[in-house]
């Protein structure tokens, strides 16, 4: 954030006065001294730095898991995936399979997500991991995998039933070059069953490209 500042300009008053009567020798001129009005432009009050303390509370609060962090634990277990993808709208989609392990990490901070199937014939893995954010208020992940070099991020807002939860995915388009913004929901359906969406912007209309519907194996 950036804070700006005008200065004020000076204002300056000059005034001129002279009088003669009749056959009176003129009289010199008086000038007056200009009076100058000046204004002291608004100096921010200055800010005192925060003490160790403040910055070691402020530390721990934000490195501390949260009920945002204990929603992730649902997620956690053995699932079979059933992924289903639509490449193409105009053809049937394209339905593989897979299995997730997902498990809490550093002290119940991130869930980290392992995933291995297989896409179009060939061996897939990915692997994910997705926490809740304190200091910025939100959920955050990442994903990589083995069919791709990039990284996706996503980030969305507390969950407001611990149910669901809907995020933003950012990657790049592999097309254009540029930054692509998709969105990503995941649904506990219940403590057996999760599903995860993901929605792609064509042209202005929100279309669903991929969903996974997770089982718990154990």
């Amino acid at each position: 954030m950036k804070n700006c500042f005008l200065p004020l300009s000076l204002l300056a008053l000059a005034s001129f006065g002279c009088s003669s009567t009749g056959n009176e020798a003129p009289t010199a001129t008086a000038q007056s001294k200009p009076a100058y009005q000046t204004k002291a432009a608004a100096q921010p009050k200055p800010v005192a730095p925060p003490t160790q303390a403040e910055m070691m509370a402020a530390m721990m609060k934000a490195g501390t898991p949260t009920a945002e962090h204990k929603a992730l634990e649902a997620f956690v277990g053995t699932w079979d995936a059933k992924v289903t993808m639509w490449m193409d709208p105009k053809a049937p989609p394209v339905e593989s399979t897979g299995s997730m392990v997902n498990s809490m990490i550093y002290d119940g901070r991130y869930l980290e997500q392992k995933f291995v199937g297989d896409m179009g014939g060939m061996k897939f893995e990915g692997t994910g991991i997705w926490g809740f954010d304190v200091a910025a208020g939100q959920y955050v992940a990442t994903w990589h995998d083995s069919m791709s070099t990039g990284i996706m991020r996503s980030w969305g807002p507390k969950s407001m039933d611990g149910k669901t939860f809907v995020m933003k995915a950012a990657n790049t388009d592999p097309i254009t070059g540029k930054e692509s913004i998709g969105e990503e929901t995941a649904t506990i359906d219940s403590a057996d069953q999760n599903t995860m969406r993901m929605f792609e912007d064509r042209g202005g209309v929100k279309v669903k490209t991929m969903e996974i519907v997770y089982t718990r194996k154990k």
